[in-house]
């Protein structure tokens, strides 16, 4: 038999398993690319979902709702999505700026698992809540309250300057 506890838990957990992909079907899709390791090892596929006419500005500048998704082809430690992030991020701002939202980086770095071949990760960030959600296959692990810290983070990829990969960018963005 269930409790009223137990059935509080499930329910919870079946409400954040859905609500990226719930976000994300309200979205258009906007572009997609991948990434690689040293230009030829395929790490992942990404695709970018927005909402309906979003211009660039404002997806980049966290104006409108979006979500990143991403779905693994190698496996990768979690120690290797904190590194590979940091070093991004320190090619795009300053440490000054970085330490404005540091404790939020260190949060969702600390909400980052293991992943194999075939997971996938969902970054959302709702506008209207101003908070960003980190899933891992459709299981939401952490959600951040701070658009400085979004506009930050999206950059990783979206940025406009020093991005993970200009290509990758460009694609998401559906320039090309």
């Amino acid at each position: 038999m269930f409790t009223k506890t137990t059935l509080t838990t499930i329910v919870l957990l079946l409400t954040l398993a859905t609500a990226h992909s719930s976000a994300i079907q309200n979205m258009q899709l906007r572009g997609t690319g991948e990434a690689y390791y040293l230009k030829f090892i395929k790490v992942y596929e990404a695709a970018l979902y927005t909402e309906p006419s979003s211009t660039e500005e404002q997806i980049t500048e966290g104006t409108v709702s979006k979500c990143l998704l991403l779905q693994y082809d190698v496996s990768i430690q979690q120690k290797d999505f904190v590194k590979a992030a940091n070093t991004v991020l320190d090619r795009q701002f300053s440490a000054e700026q970085l330490d404005k939202v540091r404790d939020e980086i260190d949060l969702l770095h600390a909400g980052y698992r293991d992943v194999k071949a075939g997971d996938q990760y969902t970054l959302c960030y709702d506008r209207q809540e101003g908070s960003t959600a980190l899933a891992y296959n459709s299981n939401e692990l952490v959600r951040i309250i701070s658009k400085p810290f979004a506009e930050v983070y999206f950059s990783i990829w979206l940025g406009k300057e020093y991005p993970l990969d200009d290509s990758l960018r460009d694609n998401l963005l559906g320039r090309n």
